[in-house]
């Protein structure tokens, strides 16, 4: 058997982790023939059967599982290798890579973090939105900002915000319907609601559960949910300097039941030694204690 290189313990790990082929080339940038021809490398190379493929996807066997904290091991050893190498020695400079949701790409934008490039012209900032996870420690980002925890015996991990929640609408939703003072002056008004995965969100729960609201419009999309409530469809929920932000609503009910929203900025422990991430982190850091604390 020739001995297994890198590259073969990349797709391995992906399918591992992915299940498909379409999925795992995504994540690699490869069609899912290229993969498909890889794993079969992979299972010539070694000798055995690594996946079973079924109407779910693919399927690991026993071999490949046993691979599994051996090819994990390679990787944390290519990841540290990555990051020594472009350990920058004092020069704060290169691309440092941002993964955040939407909401908080555009916060950390509009509240000054490029202007770091100010003090440090050499140093450019990549950033990625959604709210699909993201893997530190398979360097699909430099840096994370989310506001669910992320765990990992390799992840350093510091909550940089903690910020409060309301309701906001639009001043023709607020003209045509009247303003509501307290809980109970929200009895028959209209809401816009978090749906899919964000569903989960405290808020969205704690307007779902409420019968005395009407429900007029349910996106999975924030940025959608923001332009129909600016449009005048009902009152949202968002965290409370974000809403601040947003020219076209006004304030309407602090919810001071719900827990404050904590923002968590994640790096892997391996790049703690890269001057250019130490700057953009506190970055971040300066910028939500700034503006997103109230």
């Amino acid at each position: 058997m020739r001995m297994m290189e890198w590259d073969d313990v990349r797709v391995l790990l992906m399918l591992l982790n992915s299940r498909t082929l379409g999925e795992a080339g995504k994540r690699l940038g490869v069609d899912r023939s290229t993969i498909g021809r890889r794993v079969a490398a992979l299972e010539n190379s070694t000798g055995a059967r690594l996946f079973v493929r079924t109407r779910e996807g693919l399927r690991p066997t026993a071999t490949a599982e046993r691979l599994r904290p051996h090819a994990e091991a390679m990787e944390r050893q290519a990841i540290a290798l990555a990051h020594a190498a472009r350990a920058d020695e004092g020069a704060v400079s290169g691309t440092v890579r941002v993964a955040t949701t939407e909401a908080l790409a555009a916060f950390l934008v509009a509240e000054g973090l490029l202007e770091v490039r100010a003090q440090y012209p050499e140093l450019v900032i990549e950033i990625a939105g959604g709210n699909r996870p993201v893997d530190l420690a398979r360097g699909e980002a430099d840096i994370a900002v989310r506001m669910s925890t992320i765990r990992g015996a390799d992840l350093r991990v510091r909550c940089v915000a903690r910020m409060s929640l309301s309701l906001f609408a639009a001043p023709s939703y607020l003209r045509a319907r009247g303003t509501p003072r307290n809980v109970k002056g929200l009895r028959g008004h209209d809401v816009v609601l978090q749906s899919g995965e964000l569903a989960a969100m405290p808020e969205a729960k704690w307007l779902a559960a409420r019968d005395d609201l009407r429900v007029v419009f349910r996106s999975s999309s924030m940025a959608a949910l923001v332009a129909a409530a600016v449009a005048g469809y009902g009152l949202i929920a968002l965290t409370t300097p974000w809403g601040a932000r947003e020219s076209g609503l006004e304030p309407v009910l602090l919810l001071d039941d719900l827990p404050r929203r904590p923002v968590w900025l994640v790096t892997h422990a391996s790049a703690r030694d890269r001057s250019g991430l130490r700057a953009v982190c506190d970055r971040i850091a300066g910028v939500f204690g700034r503006a997103l604390t109230a």
